[in-house]
């Protein structure tokens, strides 16, 4: 007879992976949505982060708030204001400020590539994520591992002159979308072109940023050097690398607080709580640091400029930073990582239907091996894992079984 029990894990893990997967296609997909037919945002994108950790913050509050009816000790054990109280808070200002620069990067670097080569290019976050276990964690790879990560890198080279072939050179994108939903912003035509206070709240922009280093050079009055190889590198590949990075380091170490010491006991919605009052801080403080930022918030509000799909993507980014806390919480960074995978098919399919985007043959020749790499780089990390360690300790001898999340001892002899 089936035990419904025995399913559960795996019900949960795949229920995790579905929810991971659909929300970070949307999120990919909604953000390159968002952009005018210039290829520009006439909303400030740090206004979509802000109220996104602020949804975030609201959620994790009332069920904050709900566990503290049936149990008010959980709360008080959690919440001080003594030093190690303090201390304890300020710890996870540290992950809010690389989930700051990661979400903003965010932005801008989906105006340079088509969705299915930024989260092509975005499984660099697989090499940056296994340095910094070798490097900070001291976890050690095998020789299959080092040889697939080297396959990845090459490919995601190979990619980046494919990501350059693919973009209108006029910037003006054809989405199937358009016919869909209205993408202009949702005040009325009449205030968004008039001048409040003498600021013109949504200008119009002249300059259009397309993602080939030949409209770059032609933007910035320089020519850019061309590789002998046909391989160019711009800024946009910069931000890629520094947002895997950024994203890496912000995983590794969230990942690490919320199991460290008494992590795993403590609520997740009171860990998370204490994550977003830092990411609304870090994103909220930016809109008036900034001059730009704080002139158009102080004369056309915090949602000028904003349509359908800029407002979708709030609510979309507030549920996948839920989804990847309970990801590091229950399970780990790793797991995250490789679901990316599955949503890297979504997206580059998402993207022939909604982008336009036509890739070549050299396409769908190089992405399969940055998919392939990824895969062997994973069998051989569960290869290793699942082989049967002999222990002879007093003529016993115990079997390591993995079992779910746990290593198991099965005894044998005697």
């Amino acid at each position: 007879m089936l035990n419904i029990k025995n399913y559960k894990p795996i019900a949960e893990t795949l229920g995790l992976c579905c929810i991971f997967v659909t929300l970070g296609s949307c999120r990919v997909i909604l953000t390159k949505l968002s952009v005018n037919k210039d290829g520009q945002y006439d909303y400030m994108p740090v206004t979509v982060n802000v109220c996104a950790e602020f949804i975030k913050l609201t959620v994790c509050l009332l069920l904050t708030a709900k566990l503290a009816r049936k149990d008010k000790s959980v709360c008080i054990q959690s919440i001080s204001c003594n030093r190690a109280g303090i201390l304890d808070l300020l710890k996870w200002s540290i992950p809010g400020a690389f989930y700051f620069v990661d979400n903003l990067l965010a932005f801008y670097i989906i105006k340079y590539f088509q969705p299915a080569v930024v989260v092509l290019l975005g499984n660099f976050v697989i090499i940056t994520t296994s340095l910094l276990f070798r490097l900070v964690l001291k976890r050690l790879l095998s020789r299959i591992q080092w040889a697939s990560l080297l396959v990845l890198f090459f490919s995601i080279v190979a990619l980046s002159k494919i990501s350059q072939s693919h973009v209108p050179i006029d910037g003006h994108r054809h989405h199937i979308s358009d016919h869909i939903f209205d993408k202009s912003p949702l005040q009325s035509e009449q205030n968004d072109t008039s001048l409040n206070n003498g600021y013109q709240c949504i200008p119009h922009h002249t300059q259009v940023s397309v993602s080939t280093d030949q409209n770059i050079s032609q933007e910035v009055g320089v020519q850019l050097p061309e590789s002998p190889n046909g391989i160019e590198f711009h800024e946009g590949h910069m931000l890629i690398i520094l947002q895997c990075f950024i994203s890496s380091s912000a995983n590794i170490y969230n990942e690490k607080i919320f199991k460290e010491g008494k992590g795993l006991e403590e609520s997740i919605y009171i860990q998370n709580s204490k994550l977003y009052v830092f990411g609304v801080f870090f994103n909220s403080i930016t809109l008036f640091i900034i001059n730009t930022y704080r002139i158009r918030l102080a004369n056309c509000g915090l949602f000028t400029g904003h349509n359908i799909y800029s407002v979708l993507l709030m609510f979309t980014n507030a549920f996948y930073g839920l989804n990847m806390a309970l990801i590091l919480k229950f399970r780990d960074n790793m797991f995250q990582v490789f679901s990316n995978q599955v949503t890297t098919v979504v997206v580059v399919s998402a993207s022939m239907y909604l982008m336009d985007f036509k890739p070549g043959l050299e396409f769908f020749l190089i992405a399969p091996i940055v998919l392939l790499a990824i895969f062997i780089y994973n069998s051989a990390k569960k290869q290793e894992s699942s082989e049967s360690v002999a222990i002879d300790c007093n003529d016993h001898v115990y079997n390591v079984i993995p079992s779910g999340d746990n290593i198991g001892l099965l005894a044998e002899g005697d």
